[in-house]
């Protein structure tokens, strides 16, 4: 009869999870512990916190995130931030926060979300999370794209390592989601 009446309980609650009241896979959107609290989306794909980047810079590389959220292609956030102990975690968690990427299940095209954080007070200043509707792009495909941008952010160059990382993701994931790799 307990048998009965957990699994009974159990259906119940994954119905109710179900119908919910949010459709997102995860509703764990918190900030991890000690690390600095998420920013909010402005007018801009790009968060410089720390004050790197050159306008120029924001503009071109926020005019390629949108072209790649108006082509229903990926929604993409690059933040440059300190502070950041938890860089997994946070990136992460800021994306679900956001709610990156067309809401509902990946299979039906949603969660295409794509966060870039950037810590220049960091060892490992690059760090990306990537949303479960993007599962064609993989550590191969960004890998290159975070070795190439690593380059010019190991030297101090914010601008072109931004606008290297940004451009070459685009390049990706327009080949990704055009079927060839």
């Amino acid at each position: 009869m307990r048998r009965v009446a957990r699994c009974l309980l159990f259906a119940s609650l994954l119905v109710a999870a179900c119908k919910g009241g949010s459709d997102r896979y995860d509703q764990n959107v918190s900030v991890p512990k000690g690390d600095p609290a998420f920013p909010p989306l402005a007018a801009s794909w790009v968060i410089d916190g720390v004050g790197v980047l050159s306008d120029p810079a924001v503009a071109e590389t926020d005019a390629i995130c949108q072209r790649l959220k108006t082509d229903d292609v990926a929604e993409v956030v690059v933040v440059v931030i300190n502070g950041v102990k938890q860089p997994e975690d946070w990136a992460t968690h800021y994306g679900r926060w956001l709610g990156l990427g067309k809401k509902g299940l990946s299979t039906a095209g949603g969660n295409k979300g794509l966060v870039w954080l950037i810590r220049p007070d960091a060892a490992e200043k690059l760090t990306i999370s990537v949303g479960r509707g993007l599962p064609g792009f993989t550590t191969v495909d960004y890998s290159p794209i975070m070795d190439g941008a690593l380059e010019y952010f190991n030297f101090g160059n914010y601008d072109k390592g931004v606008l290297t990382l940004v451009a070459q993701t685009d390049q990706v994931l327009r080949k990704i989601k055009g079927g060839g790799k």
